[in-house]
C-alpha cells in the first residue's frame, strides 16, 4: 500500500464516521422533539380534563338539589324554615308511614340534604353533603324557584298548582 491509498482510506473511514455521527445526532434531535411534543400533549389533555371534571362537580351538586325539587313537586311541598345557619327549603313529603321532610341548607361551607320526620329539630350530624359553597340562598317567583350557590344558579319550575317557597 502506498501513502496516498493509506490517506485515501482514512479520509473514507472519517467520512464514515462523520455520516453515522450525523444520522446519530439527527436521530437524538427527532427523538428529543417527539419527546417534548408528547410531554406538551399530555399537560394539555391533564389540564383540559381537570376543567371538564371541576364543570362536571359543579352540575353535579346544581343538579342533585334541582331534582330533589322536581322529585318532592307536589302541592304544598315546597316551603322555608329555619335552619342552623340560615334558610332551608323545605320539602314536604306525605307517606302512609307519616309526613316526612327532605331538607337543604347550608352548614359548615356545605349544602346540606336531610330526610327526616316532619316537625323534628335539624341534625347538620345526620345529613348529607350535597355540594361545597360558601353560600346557599333560594328565591320563589312566577311559579319558578331559583337555587343559588358558589356553583351557579339552578332554576326549577314548580309544576304543583300552589307550590311555593
Amino acid at each position: 500500500m502506498t501513502g496516498y491509498e493509506t490517506t485515501r482510506d482514512s479520509l473514507a473511514s472519517e467520512r464514515g464516521r462523520g455520516g453515522r455521527m450525523f444520522a446519530t445526532l439527527l436521530f437524538a434531535v427527532i427523538t428529543l422533539f417527539l419527546l417534548v411534543a408528547l410531554l406538551v400533549g399530555m399537560n394539555a389533555y391533564r389540564s383540559a380534563n381537570a376543567m371538564r371534571t371541576e364543570a362536571d362537580d359543579m352540575r353535579l351538586g346544581l343538579s342533585l338539589l334541582s331534582n330533589s325539587v322536581r322529585t318532592n313537586d307536589v302541592t304544598d311541598a315546597v316551603g322555608v324554615a329555619e335552619g342552623p345557619e340560615g334558610p332551608a327549603l323545605v320539602l314536604t313529603e306525605h307517606l302512609e308511614a307519616g309526613t316526612y321532610e327532605t331538607r337543604l341548607y347550608w352548614y359548615e361551607g356545605y349544602v346540606m340534604e336531610e330526610y327526616t320526620r316532619a316537625g323534628s329539630a335539624f341534625t347538620p350530624e345526620r345529613a348529607r353533603e350535597v355540594v361545597e359553597s360558601s353560600r346557599f340562598d333560594f328565591e320563589y317567583r312566577n311559579g319558578l324557584l331559583t337555587i343559588y350557590t358558589d356553583q351557579g344558579s339552578a332554576c326549577v319550575a314548580l309544576r304543583s298548582v300552589r307550590g311555593g317557597a
